[in-house]
């Protein structure tokens, strides 16, 4: 997936909790420096005016199910006990700085998906929530309470962006004003949903291990593929029918990917801290793109 990230400038308003907040200098300068840090932007890190992109990897289902991709038939979490760091982080949110983590909650809280949870309450307040008996901090006079969940995060995607964000982003950009034309299309936070088969094909290229790693995770999407779309065709909704010719395209990249990474040569040595990181994160059993 490719993200616009917003651009904050000073002055901006942001309107959470009943109450607004007007972005100050120190904001913004906090917000671009962390940018810097995750993100890579169009033209080079010294083009000021260019547009932050965020190469992500992300679950994806149909969208007329209105549900997360890593959903079980019963309704629970598939990938609980090895989720996403970016799931852990919630409601924080790594990908702003943590001198805006209060907004986060502050605008979480307001939120229709999060209405009638009272899962998230201000200081003083912990007695109007059923579910805060022991509530647990998360910012502290402005501070982040436990820094921990962010910075797995943010650790995940500064090691993600040496081994494949990096090349990819390279890739995109060889293609010149049409990178920046597609960013240009969409709005602030907007996405352009694209095929896996570029990280794949950068991440086979450290070791035999990861190319192995990668054909196995093919051989795995391409059969939920399978049984998403014929599940897709059993329900007949017309809805679903540009998610089906998005997943046939990504399944025939991904046949393509996999003839191209059998025939690639083996690497001439091996990353071991690479493939241990994968080891610990494969997970194959949720459709990406």
């Amino acid at each position: 997936m490719i993200r616009r990230v917003p651009k904050h400038r000073v002055g901006e308003r942001w309107r959470a909790g009943g109450r607004e907040h007007a972005l100050d200098a120190d904001d913004v300068a906090a917000a671009d420096t962390l940018a810097a840090h995750l993100f890579h932007r169009i033209g080079g890190p010294g083009n000021s005016g260019g547009e932050w992109v965020a190469l992500t990897l992300q679950g994806y289902d149909y969208p007329s199910l209105g549900r997360c991709a890593a959903l079980a038939d019963d309704g629970r979490c598939s990938v609980h006990a090895d989720k996403p760091s970016i799931c852990g982080a919630v409601p924080l949110d790594p990908l702003l700085p943590d001198r805006l983590q209060s907004r986060v909650l502050a605008a979480r809280r307001d939120d229709a998906a999060w209405l009638g949870a009272n899962c998230i309450v201000e200081a003083g307040d912990e007695m109007r929530s059923p579910a805060s008996a022991f509530p647990i901090p998360l910012v502290t006079a402005g501070h982040v309470a436990d820094r921990t969940a962010l910075d797995t995060h943010r650790d995940a995607l500064v090691f993600e962006r040496a081994v494949w964000r990096n090349a990819v982003f390279a890739s995109l950009a060889e293609s010149g004003q049409g990178l920046h034309d597609a960013v240009s299309r969409l709005a602030p936070g907007g996405y352009l949903t694209v095929s896996i088969v570029p990280v794949l094909l950068a991440v086979a290229q450290v070791s035999a291990h990861c190319r192995a790693l990668c054909i196995g995770f093919i051989d795995d999407q391409l059969a939920l593929i399978g049984a998403s779309v014929d599940a897709a065709l059993a329900r007949r909704h017309a809805d679903d029918r540009p998610a089906t010719r998005e997943l046939r395209g990504f399944a025939q990249a991904l046949e393509r990917a996999r003839h191209a990474l059998a025939a690639m040569p083996a690497p001439a040595a091996d990353a071991p801290r690479i493939d241990a990181w994968l080891d610990d994160r494969s997970d194959t059993g949720t459709l990406a793109a």
